[in-house]
């Protein structure tokens, strides 16, 4: 009975020994799940770069802008982005733009530098066509940012409407005469004229004329005695009217014997008017 005793303490002991030794010497040979992970967070890819655009140091070493702040990246364009497979471009797209502000390539009208391409047609009346914007895939019509934008009539119609009241038309007798109602008419005027508000702002600035003429008309609205006199600066050679201003003459007398060269007696609209070159009278 001792024997069997003193035998199993042994066998114990040989085993715990061996779990231990076990223990001791093969664990430390396998690295931790932690460890592993560390070690794979810290070790990233390099890549190559493909352009200056793509280089850190070179952006770093890149010239800074005229205001302070770092230089902005000049835009790729998209065809070098874009895979090389697939269809050419059918629809052109030159004069549109992404309307996306946070788009890279937003308000660029170059054909090859945006992303924009034909997405379809729509439109009952009239075939309206549609531009996507393959970098951040925005979708809008031709008819963005014009009068016509979302209007259901032909174009054809608004433009015979809009040009009878510009040379003349009363409202109520469009009304009769092209079967519109006058509300739609006057949104149709409204439009109209907010957007040749835009395009004159846009275009008619810093304008170089060599030579311009001031003229005015002397005018009374209906059913009024107040005399009204309508400033205009005119190019003779191009025929552009810069300038116009409605509005009562202090003394015409005193304007005309102004020296030509003498901007002190001009309204006030025609002075803050980015208008640059010399100017001949020609008052009647």
């Amino acid at each position: 009975m001792t024997f069997q005793i003193v035998m199993f303490l042994l066998m114990f002991f040989l085993l715990l020994s061996l779990s231990l030794l076990w223990r001791l010497c093969w664990l430390p040979l396998q690295p931790s799940p932690s460890k592993a992970g560390v070690v794979r967070t810290t070790l990233q890819r390099l890549l190559k770069p493909r352009s200056p655009d793509d280089c850190p140091a070179c952006r770093l070493a890149s010239t800074p802008s005229l205001g302070g702040g770092p230089a902005p990246l000049p835009v790729r364009p998209w065809c070098e982005v874009k895979s090389r497979r697939g269809a050419p471009k059918r629809v052109k797209t030159e004069g549109f733009a992404c309307p996306n502000r946070k788009c890279l390539y937003f308000g660029i009208i170059e054909p090859h530098i945006h992303a924009l391409v034909g997405d379809g047609q729509h439109g009952q009346a009239e075939r309206i066509q549609t531009f996507r914007c393959q970098a951040c895939h925005t979708t809008f019509t031709a008819r963005r940012h014009i009068p016509l934008y979302r209007l259901k009539t032909p174009s054809h119609h608004v433009a015979m409407v809009l040009t009878a009241l510009a040379e003349g038309l009363d409202l109520s007798a469009a009304e009769r005469v092209f079967d519109y109602r006058q509300a739609t008419i006057t949104t149709w005027l409204s439009r109209a004229g907010e957007h040749a508000e835009l395009f004159h702002e846009h275009c008619f600035r810093n304008l170089h004329i060599p030579h311009l003429q001031l003229d005015e008309i002397r005018t009374r609205l209906r059913r009024s005695t107040q005399v009204l006199w309508l400033w205009l600066a005119i190019d003779p050679r191009t025929k552009i009217l810069p300038v116009l201003s409605l509005g009562p003459a202090p003394n015409m007398r005193r304007t005309c014997s102004s020296t030509p060269c003498d901007r002190s007696w001009l309204p006030a609209v025609c002075r803050s008017s980015p208008v640059t070159g010399s100017i001949s009278t020609s008052m009647r």
